[in-house]
């Protein structure tokens, strides 16, 4: 169960770094792999990656922390 829990958060984490990072070269150059161009959706997507990726370490912390 632990094992699985760490899984899905590490895969949470990867997911929200490559989709912020799309995100980010969006906002440098305008587009990317997608292109959006209304910037309060743009916006919503980045700010909602960042909390998923805040919420990953968040869960791989924890379980570090249970581990131990």
């Amino acid at each position: 169960m632990k094992l699985r829990i760490y899984v899905l958060a590490l895969l949470a984490f990867a997911m929200a770094s490559f989709l912020l990072f799309n995100f980010a070269a969006i906002w440098a150059y305008g587009k990317f792999f997608i292109y959006e161009s209304n910037r309060w959706v743009l916006t919503l997507e980045t700010t909602t990656m960042v909390a998923i990726l805040v919420f990953s370490v968040f869960c791989i912390a924890e379980q570090v922390r249970r581990i131990r």
